[in-house]
């Protein structure tokens, strides 16, 4: 993802946010550590393979999938679309989303009793990096680690962020997981991981092990951070609100009930942006990219309906996306509405400064609760 240079948190609102941060969290951080941690002498390999870290602090960049026999038959349970696809297919798949790898992005004097541990997609090398800038001032206050990957077939890369941030001293890690809602096989595979549900979504793979106390938070969903994201990105497009509907299109999960909850969560903020922006009428629509065709297909038929419908109200189409990076099905997208006259900002929702706003709020919030928690 090419996360672009005017849409990069603010030096100045991060600090802001990092300063208030420090001082609702005092009392948390009283116990950092005093001298150095050396995160380098860490080793966790739960699937033989090297952890030792990178030039530039990461471990398990760059691994290869492997792919068992075992592991296919599983993936073509669980995975819908997958049925039928060769054994060839699955690895191919695999090998094409990249590693699962674990960046712990705190120096070795950052300690204190609250980590924190943020779990994502990942949105290629370049913008990986700058994620890991963005949220730099974070980590500057808390031990904090990235986990990358959809954990389709191992956690070790998860199991490696904890342990660098229980070596600095924290014995509560708030889990921040970045994908738009919890409606997906992606967050349930990580739940199953922490041994929040019963059952994986993907591959069985090994359960993490922690003496740490895990706050795994919900994912944005319809938080107003987002709805105000949304509102910034179609406002970028507008020139005539009273006249322009706007259309918020998602990824969408593949089964159908997960795709109606979603689908509730984005009409929450087609609500506000429409209230907030004064546009003539705010709609929301999910592809389910990863569902059968003739599902995929449907949707799209659906969204381009909307744009039509809209151009025979004599109104112009905006289209914003509560993805989460840039390039996810953007390009797809064009190609599906190919023909249509529409306006479309294919910005992902992290490449607003105000996505790591949401990040520190969350963060802030689950300190206050632990906080009055042991105040009361």
């Amino acid at each position: 993802m090419n996360l672009q240079k005017d849409n990069h948190l603010a030096g100045g609102l991060m600090a802001m946010l990092a300063m208030s941060l420090l001082l609702i969290c005092s009392g948390a951080l009283a116990g950092a550590h005093e001298e150095e941690v050396d995160h380098s002498q860490m080793d966790h390999d739960m699937a033989g393979h090297s952890s030792d870290r990178d030039e530039m602090g990461r471990r398990l960049h760059g691994m290869k999938h492997k792919v068992t026999p075992e592991v296919i038959a599983e993936l073509r349970e669980k995975v819908i679309g997958w049925e039928d696809i060769t054994d060839a297919e699955v690895e191919l798949s695999m090998q094409m989303m990249g590693s699962n790898y674990e960046w712990y992005i705190s120096d070795a004097d950052v300690g204190g009793d609250t980590g924190v541990l943020i779990l994502l997609h990942g949105f290629r090398d370049r913008g990986d990096k700058v994620f890991k800038e963005q949220l730099q001032p974070y980590a500057n206050i808390f031990p904090t680690s990235l986990a990358f990957g959809m954990s389709m077939m191992m956690s070790q890369h998860i199991q490696l962020g904890l342990d660098d941030i229980v070596a600095a001293g924290a014995k509560n890690i708030i889990v921040v997981p970045v994908v738009s809602t919890e409606f997906n096989s992606m967050i349930r595979q990580w739940q199953y991981i922490f041994g929040l549900i019963d059952e994986p979504s993907y591959a069985t793979v090994p359960k993490v092990e922690t003496d740490a106390n895990i706050i795994f938070i919900p994912p944005p969903g319809d938080d107003p951070f987002v709805a105000e994201i949304l509102l910034d990105y179609a406002d970028q497009l507008s020139t005539d609100p009273g006249n322009e509907v706007v259309i918020i299109v998602a990824h969408g999960p593949s089964e159908e009930g997960d795709n109606q909850k979603q689908l509730a969560l984005m009409d929450n903020l087609a609500e506000i942006v429409q209230e907030d922006g004064g546009y003539s009428k705010v709609v929301s629509a999910t592809l389910q990219d990863d569902a059968p065709l003739e599902i995929r297909d449907q949707n799209v038929a659906k969204l381009r309906g909307m744009i039509e419908s809209a151009q025979a109200d004599g109104k112009e189409a905006i289209l914003v996306t509560n993805l989460i990076g840039a390039y996810t099905i953007q390009s797809k997208l064009r190609k599906d509405l190919k023909g249509l006259d529409f306006k479309f900002n294919a910005k992902g929702l992290v490449q607003h400064e105000t996505f790591g706003e949401w990040i520190g709020e969350s963060v802030r919030n689950e300190i206050e609760r632990n906080l009055r928690a042991q105040r009361d």
